[in-house]
């Protein structure tokens, strides 16, 4: 039985490519398999990781004046 669409707060719409050199990429499959994740998963993690450790918000919010604006 199918799930449905998750609520539009939940939801990962967005898509990016990213390329990688053959070894590059063999090994990131290879971590992923190690701890059991999706290779998507592990790059997603990473990188929100990444920004959060430099004071990055990880979400930007349109309508919120309260909001920390990243300067272009």
């Amino acid at each position: 039985m199918a799930r449905g669409r998750k609520p539009t707060s939940d939801a990962k719409r967005s898509n990016i490519v990213v390329r990688f050199q053959e070894s590059e990429l063999n090994a990131i499959k290879k971590y992923a398999k190690g701890i059991d994740k999706p290779v998507s998963t592990l790059i997603r993690d990473i990188t929100l990781e990444y920004l959060e450790a430099k004071n990055v918000p990880t979400s930007i919010v349109q309508d919120n004046p309260n909001q920390l604006r990243i300067p272009d």
